[in-house]
């Protein structure tokens, strides 16, 4: 609907600064989202008893994805204005002299457009109910207080008269509240609109994918639509952002402007070379904009110095995984070739067990293919992990037999940090009476990762491998999110080695992520490196002769 941005520009004014109080004028980038936003579909009819809401428009929610100082939050706080007391609804296809005329929806700034015969037309929702959302109530007050002056300094003070400090009462009884992780009860309201803020920091972890998912229940109740805004995300934390631009849902419309991979983000020229790619020409400074790109090149080079991956996500709109990561995940991605084995293959088992608070894992590799046998973590209760919880151990054994049963295990590592008991009670269950040595006989071996010299060796094995091609795996979520959460922690560096090679151990991120099938996946892949040939294969082969 072209009205949308005609509407904006005539009723919202800069919220701050040295413009504060004039018109709001839209970017060119800002003019695309919008425009794509408010697309209608061209075959919808309009019922003014019963109007199409969100079905009208070719998309039921949108993202918009970044660098630093971009102007994300006055363009958010644009759409709310919009949302609230504007033209954000179709209203039917309009005629030889059809217009918006603001006196007839109770605004005297006497602001009229008039509609080309055939374009869509808009109305105001009738009891808006808007809800700002982000992690924090710093992220949701950067909108806030970019929302109060642009309404309070310009023509919608008229209409929107009660800006307070905790909600703004719109017309016709409608609202515009703000929302955080902590407060949950208010995420079952009636909602018309969300504006969901750097969604790259919304994950599973935090509790803000609920967040995410239950708004998007309540906008579809009724036929109401979201906007998500965000800077680049870390791709090892599968946020919100992520899993919606990455999704092939066809009605979520994705704006982001990448620079090519060609371009080095720790090269100086390069890095230059970036900022004009992803900042828009109209919003420099020098063509009458608001960034200063001198500024943010002295930012981004004072960032990249402590932590590369954040400048480049920040102000590169590169995404990056933050320092330490074993994995890198478009090496990961690339290894999603594996199958699950046929049962009766011969595999090897790694196991990484907790009483509670970690999960507790078990991974098969099969000809360098890792898979998930089991996994158990703790389950949400209301919102929150359950407390009472406890990993099922009569479960955890009855899988390991099962794995024991279906295929032939060469050999299980465990880490036995509560859990030597039953690496005792398997190892005695599943050992090979008709092996030759003692070393083929026993199949379920205790490989304590607290030994870091031991562990480092084993993890610097499935990372040369993994990097050579020689490990692939299923793709299942649960444990790709394990492998990719995993931080690097140098132990030593091998003096006495000819390549003088640095040895790490996996640790868990700062967010605290689990990483348990990480662990467990390397254990798998250390015990199929090393255990002994088919010992059915030798026997039967005995017996023939």
């Amino acid at each position: 609907m072209l009205v949308v941005p005609e509407w904006i520009e005539a009723h919202c004014v800069v919220p701050d600064g040295f413009q504060q109080g004039r018109p709001f004028r839209l970017y060119d980038y800002q003019l695309g989202y919008f425009g794509a936003f408010y697309t209608v579909r061209g075959r919808t009819e309009f019922d003014p008893a019963a109007p199409v809401l969100a079905p009208a428009f070719v998309y039921r929610r949108g993202v918009l994805v970044g660098p630093q100082k971009l102007g994300k939050g006055p363009h958010t706080a644009a759409h709310v204005c919009l949302e609230g007391v504007g033209p954000a609804l179709f209203a039917g296809w309009a005629g030889d002299d059809d217009g918006w005329a603001c006196s007839d929806w109770g605004c005297r700034c006497g602001w009229e457009y008039a509609y080309e015969p055939g374009e869509p037309m808009g109305m105001p929702w009738p009891t808006p109910l808007i809800q700002i959302t982000a992690v924090s109530e710093d992220q949701t007050e950067n909108i806030y207080d970019a929302l109060r002056p642009m309404i309070e300094q310009g023509p919608l003070g008229d209409v929107i008269s009660k800006t307070g400090e905790e909600f703004i009462r719109l017309p016709g009884g409608g609202r515009i509240d703000t929302v955080t992780s902590s407060a949950m009860s208010r995420l079952g309201q009636r909602i018309t609109f969300a504006a969901q803020d750097e969604v790259g920091l919304w994950t599973k972890l935090n509790k803000m994918q609920k967040v995410a998912d239950t708004q998007y229940r309540n906008l579809s109740g009724m036929g109401g639509r979201a906007s998500l805004t965000t800077n680049m995300w870390d791709p090892t934390e599968r946020s919100v952002a992520q899993t919606e631009f990455e999704s092939t849902d066809l009605d979520v419309y994705r704006q982001c402007h990448r620079p090519p991979k060609t371009l080095r983000y720790d090269k100086l020229e390069d890095r230059r070379k970036i900022h004009r790619i992803v900042y828009p020409p109209d919003c420099l400074r020098e063509n009458g904009g608001h960034v200063d790109l001198a500024s943010i090149e002295a930012e981004a080079a004072s960032l990249a110095k402590k932590d590369p991956a954040q400048a480049a996500r920040f102000y590169g709109n590169i995404p990056a995984v933050s320092g330490g990561h074993a994995v890198d995940v478009d090496l990961w991605a690339k290894r999603a070739t594996g199958t699950v084995p046929e049962p009766g293959s011969r595999i090897g088992l790694g196991f990484d067990g907790s009483i509670s608070n970690d999960a507790t894992v078990l991974v098969g590799s099969c000809a360098g293919v890792l898979f998930e046998v089991g996994m158990w973590e703790r389950p949400i209760v209301e919102d929150r992990p359950d407390p009472n919880w406890t990993v099922p151990r009569s479960e955890v054994a009855a899988r390991v037999r099962w794995a024991f049963e279906t295929y032939d295990v060469g050999r299980m590592f465990g880490d036995p940090p509560k859990w030597a008991t039953e690496l005792e009670s398997w190892a005695d269950e599943f050992r090979l009476s008709y092996a030759k040595s003692d070393a083929e006989r026993e199949r379920v071996l205790a490989f304590d990762t607290n030994q870091h010299a031991k562990f480092a060796r084993a993890v610097d094995r499935f990372i040369t491998d993994l990097d050579a091609g020689t490990i692939t795996h299923c793709d299942e979520e649960r444990l790709s999110a394990h492998v990719l959460a995993a931080v690097r922690k140098k132990v030593r560096t091998t003096a006495d080695d000819d390549d003088q090679r640095t040895l790490f151990v996996l640790v868990k991120p700062d967010d605290g992520r689990k990483i348990d099938g990480s662990i467990a996946a390397v254990l798998a892949h250390e015990a199929e490196m090393t255990m002994p040939e088919d010992g059915r294969v030798e026997l039967i082969g005995s017996l023939m002769a």
